[in-house]
């Protein structure tokens, strides 16, 4: 007489299986918009660095020649020591005698591969006025509160 092996084969239950669907959901429902945001975050970082760079190479040209300069394509930037040929969140362009004579303007626009085109930063230097440099932020993509709080010496 053969013996018998009784084999215990047991899986998940279609319950158990729902059970951590719905949890898996839940967790990935809150973790995309914190990575989403975290991402946004880092290119808008990304922006007011180079934005600073910007603004360090505007301040060192006005000491060596007395004037700002005006760049809005790689070269001119790369001409005053700015290396912006990486990005692609953001085109920057700045400008002197904006807002005032004997002032300048540097403004990165956002570009499609940021996820939505045409939002701005904008700093404005102005020497008529305490403190001289002011940030701002135009359009719903740009986080204003990243922005920084003090100007840039």
């Amino acid at each position: 007489m053969k013996k018998r092996r009784i084999l215990n084969h047991r899986g998940f239950t279609l319950v158990e299986l729902m059970v951590v669907i719905i949890i898996v959901g839940i967790l990935a429902a809150i973790a995309v918009p914190l990575y989403t945001g975290y991402v946004e975050r880092a290119r808008v970082t990304e922006a007011t660095s180079i934005m600073g760079a910007i603004i360090t190479s505007q301040k060192v040209e006005m000491q060596r020649t007395t004037n700002f300069y005006n760049a809005a394509d790689i070269a001119t930037f790369r001409n005053k020591g700015i290396d912006i040929s990486d990005t692609k969140f953001f085109t920057y362009v700045t400008s002197m005698d904006v807002p005032v004579a004997g002032g300048f303007q540097a403004v990165a626009t956002s570009t499609a591969d940021f996820g939505q085109a045409g939002g701005t930063i904008t700093y404005q230097y102005n020497p008529t006025v305490s403190p001289p440099g002011s940030w701002a932020a135009d359009g719903s993509i740009i986080l204003d509160d990243m922005l920084p709080t003090e100007p840039s010496g």
